[in-house]
Formats: structure tokens, sequence, C-alpha cells
């Protein structure tokens, strides 16, 4: 981040102690606005300082605002990382839910701490494996902690990632499922050591 852009963020800051929680609002849809407006032409620097401001506006802000952030942002192709994680972590889902659902921006750092946690909840997991984007690192764990639905949900994505590693689960746990089976037998990513496992199932 270049001189400019930080000595921006410090007079944000210095101007946020002393304006009431009600000029957050009205200046945070400027913002936005602002960012929609050219989001498609931004480059990295500048999606990351509008990704600081806004992190810094919705601090105080309440449910409802939140949530119509969330709409706002979530179908945006480069979204803001930070605020993607805050609004992802929110236990509303009116705020997480669109986030979750479709913000291609989402780190997948934060996407591993909503799933990797001792109570899984599986409609968090099914929600996360239709994602738009899935990277093998997230599937991993989906794979490993999700139920048959949330298997079937990765499988039946196009655009989900998946490792060898995660292929051997899923097949090795087939147990004569040959609709599953059949479905990971489309892939065209599936390891050539690992077909013969699917063959073995599909034709018994």
């Amino acid at each position: 981040m270049t001189l400019t852009s930080q000595a921006v963020l410090a007079e944000l800051d210095s101007v946020l102690q002393e304006k009431p929680d009600s000029w957050r609002g009205t200046a945070l849809r400027q913002i936005v606005d602002l960012f929609l407006s050219g989001s498609d032409h931004y480059g990295t620097e500048q999606v990351d300082v509008f990704d600081e401001v806004i992190v810094r506006l919705i601090q105080k802000l309440d449910r409802v605002q939140l949530a119509e952030l969330s709409n706002q942002l979530a179908p945006v192709e480069k979204g803001p990382t930070k605020v993607y994680g805050r609004l992802a972590r929110h236990p509303d889902a009116a705020v997480c839910g669109p986030v979750i659902d479709q913000g291609k921006g989402l780190p997948d750092s934060d996407i591993l701490a909503l799933i990797d946690k001792d109570r899984v909840d599986i409609n968090l997991l099914l929600r996360i494996a239709k994602r738009p984007v899935l990277s093998a690192a997230v599937t991993d764990v989906l794979l490993k902690r999700g139920n048959k639905a949330t298997q079937r949900m990765i499988i039946d994505n196009p655009n989900a990632r998946i490792s060898e590693g995660g292929f051997a689960r899923v097949i090795m746990g087939l147990n004569d499922d040959k609709d599953l089976a059949a479905a990971i037998a489309k892939r065209d990513d599936v390891p050539p050591e690992l077909r013969v496992w699917l063959d073995k199932t599909l034709s018994e």
C-alpha cells in the first residue's frame, strides 16, 4: 500500500473518532456506490484501499445495513477480502449468507475457519459446497467433515477442485453407492489410478 493510501486511511481513522455513528452509514453508501461503479476496472491496490475503508465504516452498523452491504458486494468479481471475511463470520444468516454463497473474493482461510469447528453445521457445509469457486484445500475439509449430500454437491460442482486425496476419500467410502460412483466417473479430473475402484463399484 502506498504512502498516499496510508495517509488517507490515517486521516479517516482520525475523522471517525469525531463523527457520529449516523455519519458512518452515509459515508459507507457513498464509498460502496463508488466502488461498485468501477469495481471491474480497479487494480488490486485500489480494491485493497476500498477494503480498508469499508472495514472501518462497518464496525458499528446494524444487521440490516450489513445485510444490505453483503447483498451488494457478494456478486462482485474482485471483492474486498477483509470485508468479505467480516461479513462471512457474522452470526446472522441474512448478513453472512450472500457472501458465503457468492463471494468469489472470500479467502480460503476464512472459509476454512467457518467449517473447521468442533460442531459441524451441515447446512453451512452444503452452502459452501455450492460456491462458484472452490479450491482443493476447501474441498478436502468439506469431504472430510461433510455427509453424503455434501460429497455429492462437491462432485456435481464443475468449479470445485478436488485433490487426489479428496477423490480417494470419497471413492474408498463409496460402499456400493453406484449413483455417487457414476457422478464421480463423469468428472475428467479423477486420477487414473483411482478409476479402477470406480469401475469395480459400477460393475458389481
